[in-house]
């Protein structure tokens, strides 16, 4: 089987062909209106991506260049959490934690777990009710606003009115790779990539209630503008595929965890198998958001989405361009292209 990164590198080869072809062609005399005025081409942001490698002692990853990563001001081996961010727009975004803890079963289990303990953590989190992904991150923003609080800063992002758009289908690791949307702070609709890996650590009843805690395991958010995140999906995928983690991180780890499993769950070959997993479940997914949400952002941006009949190609170009566009080899898309990432720009 292909190795993910020939495949990689594989694909840039092509781009960098297919750009060289459209540069062989000049100026592109077809791409003009019927007034004889010449259009031009700009690339997505996507096509021109290239990484640059991370490396801060204890994780080292593939970063797209200029962005970066930051990590908590208070952080444990065993909850290692980091986000991978554009500085110029935080809404392009991967937020990942190797494990959280302290959620309970039942919202009878916490409350009684808060009148035993008013001060502690556990009866602040929300529980986690059913078990599953989509519930862990639809009561996201009340623990994200915990933590916060208890770190002192405003790390973990909120995913205001968090709903999934589609369950993708179980991971290896026991949790669901989610397709969900979510506002952000200004009320844009943002889109992305969820996981998480709910597990049981036992049960300890007290008072009739199960007060022993749920454990998450490689919490992964990917998110872009609801438009956008078919181009980067991959791009993501690939910084999670490079995950690693130094020996000095492994040997902070094994001191708190001690467990075979909890080493197990530390290993960094594992990121490229999960990021193989959802890679998988993204290319499984339902058309028809990606039509919906194209074509909405489309018409709220003022562009029209056409391929070029030659390469394949798919472009937002400037609204009323099919109109005043004087060739044919630039046509508008059917509804099953809206799920293919967008080349570039056609602009006056």
């Amino acid at each position: 089987m292909m190795n993910k990164k020939v495949k990689i590198i594989l694909s840039v080869f092509l781009v960098f062909m297919m750009v060289l072809g459209m540069t062989g062609c000049g100026t592109n005399d077809s791409l003009k209106t019927k007034s004889g005025e010449k259009l031009k081409i700009t690339k997505a942001e996507t096509s021109q991506i290239e990484y640059e490698d991370f490396d801060n002692g204890y994780l080292k990853m593939k970063i797209p260049k200029g962005w970066k990563v930051a990590v908590p001001n208070k952080v444990t081996f065993s909850g290692y959490t980091f986000k991978m961010y554009n500085p110029k727009d935080i809404n392009y975004m991967l937020e990942f934690s190797l494990g959280l803890s302290g959620f309970l079963k039942s919202e009878a289990a916490r409350k009684k777990y808060a009148s035993l303990y008013p001060s502690a953590v556990f009866g602040k989190l929300a529980a986690i009710d059913p078990r599953t992904t989509e519930q862990f991150y639809k009561v996201w923003n009340t623990n994200a606003k915990v933590v916060n609080k208890e770190i002192n800063q405003e790390f973990f992002v909120y995913l205001n009115d968090f709903e999934m758009i589609e369950n993708l289908g179980k991971t290896n690791l026991g949790g669901d790779v989610i397709r969900g949307k979510f506002t952000n702070d200004k009320g844009e609709i943002m889109q992305g990539l969820f996981t998480a890996s709910i597990f049981e650590s036992g049960t300890y009843y007290m008072y009739g209630v199960d007060l022993s805690p749920l454990n998450s395991y490689h919490n992964i958010i990917m998110y872009t503008p609801d438009s956008e995140f078919n181009n980067w999906q991959s791009i993501f995928d690939y910084s999670v595929s490079t995950i690693e983690f130094t020996e000095d991180f492994m040997r902070g780890f094994n001191r708190e965890q001690s467990s075979q499993v909890s080493t197990v769950q530390a290993n960094a070959k594992i990121y490229d198998e999960i990021s193989d997993m959802i890679m998988d479940s993204w290319n499984k997914r339902s058309k028809s958001y990606d039509i919906i949400s194209g074509k909405r952002s489309d018409a709220t941006l003022g562009y029209e989405r056409v391929y070029d009949t030659e390469t394949g190609d798919v472009y937002k170009a400037y609204n009323g361009f099919t109109d005043e566009y004087s060739g044919n080899r630039y046509q508008k898309v059917t509804d099953d292209m809206y799920t293919l990432g967008v080349s570039g720009y056609i602009e006056k």
